[in-house]
């Protein structure tokens, strides 16, 4: 019974953490191609946030995989076990609760949000001057404004 409760918190841990890390830079740069659909750089900004959507989806699936190589029975148990499931549900749940009683896409925040941008930019080049125009870039399409007004999901322009 303990075993399969602390799976069912871990899977919605997992959960909760993996939307929070991606769902809001996603949204707002789709949002912000919306308004400015023939900006390149609304396209560059959307780039580097479904990036980070794609290095935060393999770091967790990676981080599993290495849990299952190292602790393998523990990963058969995970796989047989029946709380998994419910738990990744559970943790989608709890997100989209608080996002509609907050009106706001949960997130870890900016700093993370700018640091994942800039470590995709980093692998291929990482001299300051491009790290700064990318950080400029990214803040401007791919961030929630300070001053956001109005009841659109922590969207709004």
């Amino acid at each position: 019974m303990f075993r399969e409760v602390v799976i069912l918190a871990s899977a919605a841990a997992a959960s909760y953490a993996w939307l929070c890390a991606i769902a809001s830079p996603l949204a707002r740069t789709v949002q912000s191609l919306g308004s400015r659909a023939r900006d390149v750089r609304a396209w560059r900004a959307c780039a580097l946030a479904s990036g980070g959507a794609v290095l935060w989806t393999l770091v967790g699936a990676g981080g599993t995989l290495l849990f299952m190589m190292t602790e393998p029975r523990v990963g058969l148990a995970l796989l047989r076990s029946p709380a998994w499931l419910p738990g990744l549900c559970v943790g989608t749940i709890v997100w989209a609760l608080q996002l509609m009683s907050t009106d706001r896409i949960p997130r870890i925040g900016d700093d993370f949000e700018v640091a994942t941008a800039l470590a995709i930019t980093a692998l291929a080049k990482d001299d300051p001057e491009t790290l700064a125009r990318v950080e400029a870039l990214y803040r401007a399409h791919a961030l929630v404004p300070a001053k956001a007004s109005g009841r659109v999901y922590g969207l709004a322009t």
